[in-house]
């Protein structure tokens, strides 16, 4: 029975490793810390990969007020890895560039009133400033408790994985201008 328990390994352990080759390929990011993370200790890999689908749940906010609060909170945590990736996701959902750019240039009072609240609001908690408070009733109002559970859920996905890439020292540099995103255009709408 040993015998067999050590190539099984092998095999999930190389179809896993295959996968997240796959998905760095897709997202144009580096999956280092999963494939420290698998390799050091697959029962947290997989523990970690758990919480995935949280990360992708989104059933009551816009794509534009979700990708929003997660983009400013990459933006607080991590301007290198998980912010170009949230970029990515958001252009992928189908967020505006336009909206992206508006967003990167830290220009909440460009946004339509019901973005700029979702804006206020993540930025506050993101930075523990305490204004939470000042916007949390117009967003509860506006998306329901539902929208308001899936807001707080999409700002501390946000803060986990460039946590998590940090701790393991697997985080990108920081980029701090708006430059890398260039390519998505200023005026395209789509």
């Amino acid at each position: 029975m040993a015998c067999t328990e050590v190539p099984m390994t092998r095999v999930i352990r190389w179809f896993l490793e295959r996968r997240l080759r796959a998905v760095e390929r897709a997202q144009g990011i580096s999956l280092a810390y999963l494939r420290g993370m698998l390799r050091v200790s697959p029962p947290h890999f997989l523990a970690f990969m758990e919480i995935m689908p949280l990360a992708r749940f989104r059933r009551a906010l816009p794509p534009e007020a979700y990708h929003l609060a997660r983009i400013v909170t990459a933006r607080h945590e991590d301007c290198g890895t998980w912010m170009t990736m949230e970029v990515h996701l958001a252009t992928r959902a189908g967020v505006s560039a336009a909206l992206i750019h508006t967003i990167l240039d830290e220009a909440p009072c460009a946004l339509p009133p019901d973005l700029a609240e979702v804006y206020f609001f993540t930025q506050a908690v993101a930075t523990g400033s305490g204004e939470e408070d000042l916007w949390r009733e117009a967003i509860f109002r506006r998306y329901g408790d539902v929208g308001g559970v899936e807001l707080s859920m999409a700002i501390a996905v946000s803060r986990l994985f460039p946590t998590v890439t940090h701790a393991m020292g697997c985080a990108a540099p920081c980029v701090p201008s708006n430059t890398q995103f260039e390519a998505l255009g200023r005026n395209r709408q789509g």
